[in-house]
């Protein structure tokens, strides 16, 4: 049995000379914490739905499934509730399915919405069944201009069109979640081929040392139950990156230590210096003194010159 599971969060890929990818939950019927958030599941013909809403404080909030928006009428569905209101951890999840193919499949373009109340305010998610719409983005690098040795990467969401803000969300995503796949050079005849360098994780395109040999345009394919359809996002103009100048460097904490170090130990040695110094002018001094004092006593006194003129 295959299946497909998609998680519906909002990635803001944002085009406007580069593309950045923001991660967040679709802020506009969403609460980052709380959700509600949707996940879905293909089991042959039937089609799960999972909604799931949580970290809720609230032990009056519900959670229910309608059709054609927040307001429409109510499908069936089954509820799970788990954890305490009372320390925030309330969790409530809400799951329905139908048939998107053979007999009693649901009609395309057929939106499904996630309602949460509570005390706080209402919160809703929505999806729409239908052909899938990838759109090929860029999600790095975030910069306009692309480098030989860069590491690419490449998404393909499947993002819809909001035809009424009322019944579904901005940039809806369509349901069954398509297969994505990737290939350089689109050909009538698929063969998912890739250079080498190139590989595909959780559907994205991931491209490493980019180089002339990855030059082109990829197409994603994107197929659910509905139909197949393509996007493409072209590789080229790539630019050896701008020499980087090197940053001042500030000595190391050791070269600091060692600098003290050295300061520390010649002041130490002027000072046992000038102790030796001071000590041998002492000695020397001393010295002096004696020398002098033995030559003047050596030397006969005028009494004992003229004592000896008498004598005579």
């Amino acid at each position: 049995m295959a299946q497909t599971t998609q998680r519906v969060r909002w990635i803001c890929l944002c085009l406007v000379f580069a593309t950045v990818q923001i991660g967040g939950v679709l802020a506009a019927v969403t609460d980052p914490d709380v959700g509600p958030l949707i996940t879905d599941s293909l089991d042959g013909s039937v089609l799960g739905l999972k909604c799931t809403a949580e970290k809720l404080s609230d032990p009056t909030a519900t959670i229910t499934w309608h059709l054609d928006g927040p307001d429409g009428d109510q499908v069936i569905f089954a509820i799970k509730i788990e954890g305490d209101a009372a320390i925030g951890t309330l969790k409530l999840t809400a799951t329905t399915a139908f048939n998107v193919s053979g007999t009693g499949a649901v009609a395309k373009d057929t939106t499904y919405a996630c309602k949460v109340a509570r005390g706080a305010g209402t919160l809703w998610q929505a999806v729409t069944t239908g052909d899938p719409t990838p759109r090929s983005l860029r999600v790095e690098p975030d910069r306009e201009q692309l480098y030989y040795g860069d590491t690419l990467t490449l998404a393909c969401p499947n993002y819809g069109t909001q035809t009424d803000p009322d019944t579904l969300p901005p940039d809806p995503l369509t349901v069954p979640s398509p297969q994505i796949d990737w290939q350089l050079n689109f050909t009538d005849t698929w063969t998912g081929s890739l250079p080498a360098g190139a590989s595909v994780e959780d559907s994205k395109l991931i491209i490493t040392n980019l180089g002339d040999s990855h030059v082109g345009s990829y197409t994603c394919r994107a197929n659910n139950t509905y139909g197949t359809r393509f996007a493409f996002y072209p590789v080229d103009n790539l630019m050896d990156a701008p020499p980087t100048t090197a940053l001042p460097t500030t000595p190391s904490s050791g070269v600091a230590v060692n600098n003290t170090g050295a300061i520390v130990g010649g002041v130490i040695g002027g000072i046992i210096a000038a102790i030796i110094l001071g000590a041998l002018a002492f000695f020397g001094y001393q010295h002096y003194n004696k020398s002098q004092t033995a030559r003047i006593s050596s030397q006969p006194s005028q009494s004992d010159e003229e004592g000896k003129l008498n004598s005579n």
